[in-house]
């Protein structure tokens, strides 16, 4: 058991995985219903990565502007503050999420592929299911949901051979041998990460219960619908680990969603129209 060790990561600060304070300030801003545009703008463009970030992908082909964009003002009077908000997670998602998690059996790009997709499918599927969800806060809920990975996969080396030689006849979901042998599955790590960075309780939810979204306190509905979407993500072959298939997909967030079998039938035909239409994040 490596919990000692993981206890004294989660422990320290600088050991784990960090985001711009500018990313939390402006969820903390955009929390507000009087937020400023102005004030917005001025706090984006602090982090100089981020401006150029929002800057290029608000002219990029996925967000569609209708004018060319110069500023961060513009981008947030073009586009609105939701979709900026979007483009600055992303900025601040790829930046931990593109990297390799050999213990995991992910490269960058794979797991860089299936967070994006994942993000996208829940956006798509709130939209398709009329849910009354707003599809940023699908997109963003989706994004982030297997940040704590990055933190597990540097314990797994210790005990890769017993538990390689376990999950041979395991019928259990992985992340039940993630708790097993390191005191935490990945999505309590994410979990631990996102109230670290301040994010809203509703991201953190999300993150905490994504594969047992009936676990789900905060908004059991936006649980549920990234928890089909990183579900037919994985069952689709993009960004599938270590853990396999080994987590089914929930009578319960089927039954809260709505989704039925040719919905599902008719995502799993769109998955390479999504990704295609992604490819501005993807080579971001």
């Amino acid at each position: 058991m490596e919990k000692d060790k993981v206890d004294l990561v989660l422990k320290d600060i600088t050991k784990l995985p960090s985001i711009s304070s500018v990313v939390t300030k402006v969820l903390e801003k955009l929390q507000k219903p009087d937020v400023n545009i102005t004030d917005l703008a001025t706090e984006i463009s602090k982090d100089p990565a981020i401006t150029a970030s929002v800057i290029k992908l608000s002219n990029s082909a996925y967000y569609r502007a209708s004018k060319p964009i110069r500023t961060v003002q513009e981008a947030l009077m073009t586009l609105g503050t939701k979709t900026v908000k979007e483009i600055v997670l992303v900025t601040a998602a790829k930046g931990i999420l593109a990297q390799d998690l050999n213990q995991y059996q992910l490269e960058a790009a794979q797991l860089w592929t299936a967070s994006l997709l994942v993000a996208e499918m829940s956006s798509k599927i709130s939209i398709h299911k009329k849910l009354g969800l707003d599809k940023d806060l699908a997109f963003t809920s989706g994004l982030l949901c297997s940040v704590g990975k990055i933190v597990l996969a540097q314990f797994f080396q210790p005990v890769m051979n017993d538990l390689r030689a376990e999950l041979k006849d395991f019928k259990e979901p992985f992340p039940v041998l993630e708790k097993k042998y390191f005191g935490y599955t990945h999505m309590e790590v994410s979990e631990i990460l996102l109230k670290q960075w301040n994010f809203p309780n509703e991201l953190v939810d999300v993150a905490a219960h994504y594969l047992n979204p009936e676990a789900s306190q905060v908004n059991p509905l936006l649980t549920s619908v990234v928890h089909v979407a990183s579900i037919l993500i994985v069952v689709s072959g993009i960004g599938i680990d270590i853990g396999g298939e080994s987590v089914p997909l929930s009578p319960f967030a089927l039954q809260k969603t709505g989704i039925t079998d040719l919905d599902i039938q008719n995502y799993f035909t769109h998955i390479p129209d999504l990704q295609a239409g992604l490819a501005d994040l993807l080579n971001m």
